[in-house]
């Protein structure tokens, strides 16, 4: 039964990729100016990540007000693959990949339909143009998501410094910051949700679409907005409010163990 849930859950999966490329396509071609474009693209990617979840079973729990996600730039925390599907089925945004991606077979053509800002920091000057891309898709109302702690953790202890680049973007600007908090359920059988370390990702994704139901939480937080500091100031002022704020949702106990 398992193993057929899951190839049922393969198939569906490629259905639904196929179909959610058509209008990227159309969009592409007739969305209008390149920032229209890029804003229906960007609900399009909503579209796209709740259908994923459903697929595979993913049952996410949003605590707060969605709609806040206007032009933010989004700071979560990172678990692990599974946080991008899952914010990505909460909020339109714009992707951020690895440059490297885009050399992928398949799923770097597929990405690219979504028109992300490919990241590529060889040199200070491309940093500099990727910084001006995330400022001017923020200042057009298109919500960015990043995880400045830059790498996965398994949340158990706490969460990592973050590293203050990014917020540079807000700086001397009016964009707001929307901290988003992801919390896992997880199974009783004590498989790790969160994908770190040296855990294989296609051994892990087949194991988790396995699951009948997986439960993942979303806690938005309020707006925060620059003040007279710099960018190392602010983020450990998101940090540190962030940080609190999990590490109270973490203490929580749920019929399924505690959440990770």
């Amino acid at each position: 039964m398992i193993f057929l849930r899951k190839i049922f859950r393969l198939i569906m999966i490629g259905c639904w990729l196929a179909i959610n490329a058509l209008p990227a396509f159309y969009y592409h071609v007739f969305g209008g100016s390149y920032w229209e474009k890029v804003l229906k693209i960007s609900k399009c990617t909503r579209r796209w990540g709740k259908g994923i979840a459903n697929i595979i079973g993913i049952d996410i729990k949003i605590h707060g007000d969605v709609s806040d996600a206007d032009g933010a730039l989004i700071v979560s925390n990172h678990c692990g693959y599974l946080d991008i599907l899952v914010e990505a089925a909460a909020f339109p945004i714009r992707f951020m990949p690895k440059n490297d991606i885009r050399k992928w077979p398949i799923l770097g053509w597929y990405l690219g339909l979504s028109m992300p800002i490919w990241v590529k920091r060889e040199s200070k000057q491309q940093s500099l143009k990727i910084m001006k891309a995330c400022r001017d898709t923020l200042l057009h109302g298109i919500n960015v998501l990043i995880y400045p702690e830059g790498t996965t953790t398994d949340g158990k202890s706490g969460m990592l410094p973050f590293k203050s680049t990014a917020f540079e973007v807000v700086c001397r600007h009016d964009i707001p910051i929307l901290p988003v908090l992801i919390l896992y359920h997880p199974h009783r059988d004590g498989f790790r949700l969160p994908w770190i370390d040296d855990d294989r990702l296609l051994p892990h994704f087949w194991q988790l679409i396995g699951y009948k139901r997986t439960v993942i939480e979303i806690h938005i937080l309020s707006k925060i907005y620059h003040r007279d500091e710099n960018r190392k100031e602010l983020a450990v002022r998101v940090h540190d409010l962030m940080e609190k704020k999990y590490n109270w949702l973490k203490s929580r106990i749920t019929k399924q163990g505690e959440m990770v």
